[in-house]
């Protein structure tokens, strides 16, 4: 399968967001090779991020569709930021998760570090779980289409509090992760502009790839 994720912006001056939503849906309805989508409404407390994400799963060898080109025509639509990724490692706790939130980080590595800084990087990400049972399920992706972004690092939770309350303080974060992303360490590995969203989850994504 090939993987996809979207920060969808609505134009400033529609409205009315359940339309939006509503086009969205219908156009990605007859796709061909589009085994399934989510869209979900971001949520307060995100930075650098959409009004929407908007998550996309094609079969091997269908037709690669440009995302905002597709969009383009829904009442609402203002600009898609779209990657194209490979996924790295992941896991699941939960396989029945329902009625969850999806929370999706994209980060760019700085193009100065090297490749063994990056695995390190990516390691301490996938270790994050470990320490975190709110965590319900999770993924770790790279960027393969022409992007800002390199990096896509998503999970799955019960409830926003995991997410706001035990990932963001939990010591492993500010002890291990927090370094890779510090101008002030000597480990600074990804640059400080993120895109941080988060969205009511219908049911679980990663629980059933």
């Amino acid at each position: 399968m090939r993987f996809e994720s979207v920060q969808l912006f609505i134009d400033e001056a529609a409205t009315d967001a359940t339309a939006f939503e509503a086009g969205v849906n219908a156009a990605l309805a007859a796709l061909p090779g589009l085994r399934r989508h989510h869209l979900g409404r971001n949520l307060e407390g995100c930075w650098g991020a959409g009004s929407h994400t908007l998550d996309l799963e094609w079969d091997d060898g269908a037709p690669v569709a440009d995302s905002a080109a597709l969009l383009a025509p829904v009442p609402g639509f203002g600009r898609a930021d779209a990657v194209t990724y490979q996924r790295l490692g992941g896991g699941v706790r939960d396989p029945q998760l329902q009625g969850g939130i999806w929370r999706t980080l994209l980060l760019r590595v700085r193009p100065e570090v090297d490749a063994a800084q990056v695995a390190d990087l990516e390691h301490d990400l996938l270790r994050m779980p470990a320490y975190m049972r709110g965590i319900r399920n999770w993924n770790l992706g790279r960027v393969t289409s022409d992007s800002r972004w390199t990096h896509v690092w998503q999970q799955e939770y019960a409830e926003v509090g995991d997410l706001l309350g035990e990932y963001l303080v939990h010591p492993f974060h500010w002890g291990f992760v927090d370094r890779w992303f510090d101008p002030e360490f000597p480990e600074w590995t990804v640059e400080v502009q993120l895109c941080h969203a988060f969205c009511p989850l219908r049911d679980t994504l990663l629980g059933r790839r």
